[in-house]
């Protein structure tokens, strides 16, 4: 498995495990906890599902953002909260899950091993005292002293034991008494370019920016992306308590992210309206016609295969060609004048119809389009330059053999799946498609239904090309239905939303072909494959017998609607 894909996964069993203790499925957490090997923690992500379960996730969403944000110590404060949080959701959970007590010293004994095996530049990034009191609290829950020596720290840490029958405004109000107690001189109000103000050496320490043991995912999770806490002013769209519902975004930020907007805000909200139902409710779209900067790796590979490129190319366009001539051969039309045609003079005499000749004329196939779908998900980063140069070759063939086409990439993140032009109708250069770049998540359910957008009011015949991995799979889960639970976006459910995706499309009367390239064993992505597209696919994962191959998928489905 390549490091991007073992990346995925891991973020997929650690939002598993939240969601599972939650009891929902319908939030993004904010934070998530990894050992130092990259394994996802079962203890504190279960205790992340705990606390959006028991607790009320608007009111401390709203105590994080409004108050511990704004406070010269917020990073301390938070940690210090989800301490005393920790305490208070294994009380409350411990009764009706009683496999948490094992879970929990499981968790300290690692925690206290890996603090042994520190390196000096991880020693120098923690938080020393949120630090030295989860070591307290590890220490005491494998059955040993907390060992603080320091009188005030041995005070604070006996604060932060928060009990289960404690309510969350019990908890905040807890949380205020900390701050006022130990924490003495004036910490909120607006920012200051200056803050004076005296400090004893242990407080001092802690004004440095560092890193906490265990990071957080922010509103870059999707793309995969580990990121420290920051001591930026974040905006009031973020969430910044797990479990906090995060609220669609803004017409602005989208913009601001993935490019100006294909469709106006009327037009993009109809489009939603349409698509957006079911599992999909709660994601949101965007159409962007910017493609993006050309990536370097992309054109440099290219490049490097010109020798390949051009017999390929050559190859793919005679074949194409000599499909359409066979394709486009005169058709013989009824007509007052021409060539005789004996089978029709019994129609002027009897019935005075004067057509009793034929004429050639040849079928018009200005109406034929083509559109290259490229799944621009995370998993594809490792592949992202050998499908960069299929599309562009694909994409030269077809034009050269007179063939109308566009290509497009997908993505999603935060909830939101991205429909990105590489290449328009009308624009004479393929170039833009170098521009493609792997992130994010893919929910190929949703985009497949979206490409009709992108086509337009062009008529005619449509045929859909899609270079993917047929492995379609979203954060944003697939929503409970009535009192159950949900369900994570992938596996054979996102499988099946996806074959109902070519379904859609194949009803309103497109083509859907599929290029697999995976790094999976090729008999799971066939079988997946399958599900998805029938027998509208071929495998094919390096560059080599891709005239052939896509030829003969190209070449059956022009003679399908010869005759």
């Amino acid at each position: 498995m390549s490091k991007e894909n073992l990346h995925a996964q891991r973020q997929k069993r650690a939002l598993n495990i939240v969601w599972t203790a939650a009891g929902r499925y319908d939030f993004r957490p904010a934070f998530l906890s990894f050992y130092a090997d990259g394994e996802p923690d079962l203890y504190l992500n279960s205790i992340v599902g705990l606390v959006h379960r028991h607790y009320d996730a608007e009111k401390l969403t709203a105590y994080l953002r409004d108050t511990l944000d704004k406070s010269l110590l917020g990073e301390l404060f938070t940690e210090l909260l989800w301490l005393g949080m920790e305490s208070a959701a294994y009380e409350k959970e411990l009764p009706a899950r009683p496999v948490l007590a094992d879970l929990r010293r499981y968790h300290a004994e690692l925690f206290l091993r890996e603090d042994v095996d520190l390196s000096f530049q991880q020693l120098m990034m923690r938080q020393e005292l949120a630090h030295n009191l989860k070591c307290a609290r590890c220490r005491e829950i494998l059955g040993g002293k907390p060992e603080l020596l320091n009188p005030w720290d041995r005070k604070l840490y006996k604060s932060l034991q928060f009990t289960g029958q404690m309510s969350t405004d019990e908890i905040i109000a807890a949380m205020e008494g900390i701050i006022k107690h130990f924490f003495r001189f004036h910490w909120y109000g607006a920012p200051r370019k200056v803050l004076h103000f005296s400090l004893s050496p242990r407080l001092k320490a802690l004004l440095h920016r560092i890193l906490p043991l265990h990071s957080h995912y922010g509103e870059d999770f999707a793309a995969g992306v580990l990121l420290p806490v920051s001591g930026e002013n974040v905006s009031a769209e973020k969430s910044f308590w797990p479990g906090a519902k995060v609220g669609k975004r803004s017409e602005a930020e989208l913009a601001r992210l993935y490019g100006e907007p294909l469709f106006s805000q009327e037009r993009l909200s109809a489009i939603e309206g349409k698509l957006c139902r079911g599992i999909h409710r709660h994601a949101q779209l965007w159409f962007t016609g910017e493609a993006g900067k050309q990536q370097s790796e992309n054109w440099d590979f290219f490049q490097q295969q010109q020798i390949w490129f051009r017999t390929e190319l050559r190859e793919l366009t005679r074949r194409l060609q000599n499909a359409l001539l066979v394709h486009r051969q005169p058709m013989e039309l009824p007509a007052r004048s021409g060539r005789l045609a004996p089978g029709r003079v019994w129609r002027g005499v009897k019935l005075q119809d004067s057509r009793v000749f034929t004429a050639a004329e040849k079928v018009s196939y200005a109406d034929f389009s083509v559109m290259l779908l490229l799944d621009a998900s995370d998993s594809r980063q490792g592949r992202q330059m050998v499908i960069a140069t299929q599309a562009y070759l694909l994409a030269e063939a077809l034009g050269k053999a007179g063939i109308r086409l566009a290509a497009a990439s997908f993505f999603s993140q935060g909830g939101c799946t991205i429909l990105r032009l590489l290449k328009g109708f009308d624009d004479s250069s393929s170039q833009g498609i170098f521009a493609y770049k792997a992130q994010g998540w893919n929910r190929d359910g949703l985009a497949l239904r979206a490409v009709p957008e992108l086509w337009g009011e062009i008529p005619g015949r449509k045929l859909l090309f899609i270079l993917t991995d047929a492995d379609p799979s979203d954060e944003q889960p697939i929503p409970a239905e009535g009192l159950g639970t949900g369900n994570i976006y992938g596996g054979l459910s996102a499988r099946e939303d996806a074959a109902q995706g070519v379904k859609y499309l194949k009803e309103q009367g497109f083509a859907v072909m599929a290029l697999i390239n995976s790094v999976i064993s090729a008999e799971l992505a066939t079988e997946a494959a399958g599900k998805i597209y029938g027998s509208g696919y071929i495998h094919l994962q390096d560059l080599s017998h891709m005239a052939s191959k896509v030829g003969d998928m190209l070449e059956m489905e022009i003679f399908s609607h010869n005759g």
